[in-house]
């Protein structure tokens, strides 16, 4: 079915007694349905306007465009990801800064977002779509919501591995954003692998096996690289010639 007739007739125009606030949610609630459920390019700013039920035109007057939109979706979830992952790791600083506490503060919240709807949260969904359909704009807004918060893990990081460089705490950050981002979008793989023993969507379960499995690579020594080769050059044999 065609993305535009799945959305429901609506009035074009808001209700008289919605308030700026109430337009700006209902904007937000029906851009991240449609966006999550059609992907990001094939959804139109008429048919989020339609699913709000407000005028199309409030939604270059709020978020100037579909882009900025997508923009305070975005923002939304990694605001409140990016709280409760600072929260957590400033528990752990008053605790005692443990490798452990470090990793679950950053991968407990992320986590969170696949529960509910089989799994796999609106968000979840929206984030693989869009890094598949427009990979320089799902990097631009990685970087907006991310960056920051990203390098203030990455710090207690080498703070509780100092005999790590820089680039190999890098190296292992990224393998572990990797073992997050799979386990958000798909979950159904390994439960039906496992035939339903093994299930991402207990955020309990996978905490318990993902934290430890992270911290044995955060902790495992670093492979040396390999000697160079040293090549040496063939000697030609001479040919001796006999004078008779």
């Amino acid at each position: 079915m065609c993305m535009m007739r799945a959305v429901r007739a609506a009035s074009p125009t808001s209700s008289s007694d919605a308030t700026p606030a109430d337009t700006r949610e209902a904007l937000v609630t029906a851009a991240e349905r449609l966006f999550a459920a059609h992907g990001y390019a094939s959804v139109t700013v008429r048919a989020i306007a339609a699913e709000a039920r407000v005028n199309w035109s409030l939604v270059g007057y709020y978020f100037r465009g579909k882009e900025g939109l997508l923009a305070e979706v975005y923002r939304r979830h990694c605001d409140s990801l990016n709280t409760e992952r600072l929260k957590l790791l400033d528990d752990a600083r008053r605790d005692g800064l443990r490798i452990e506490r470090v990793i679950e503060a950053f991968v407990r919240p992320a986590l969170a977002e696949i529960q509910g709807m089989d799994g796999q949260s609106p968000f979840s969904r929206l984030r693989a779509i869009l890094a598949a359909e427009d990979a320089a704009l799902f990097g631009q807004l990685v970087a907006q919501n991310f960056d920051v918060s990203s390098r203030t893990f990455v710090a207690a990081l080498r703070e509780c591995l100092p005999d790590l460089s820089p680039d190999d705490i890098l190296w292992r950050f990224h393998f572990m954003l990797g073992a997050i981002y799979y386990s958000a979008t798909s979950p159904q793989r390994i439960r039906v692998f496992s035939r339903g023993r093994c299930n991402p969507s207990d955020l309990e379960a996978t905490v318990r096996q993902l934290v430890p499995f992270l911290v044995a690579g955060f902790q495992s020594s670093t492979p040396r690289p390999p000697a160079p080769r040293i090549v040496r050059p063939r000697v030609k044999a001479v040919k001796r010639t006999t004078r008779r």
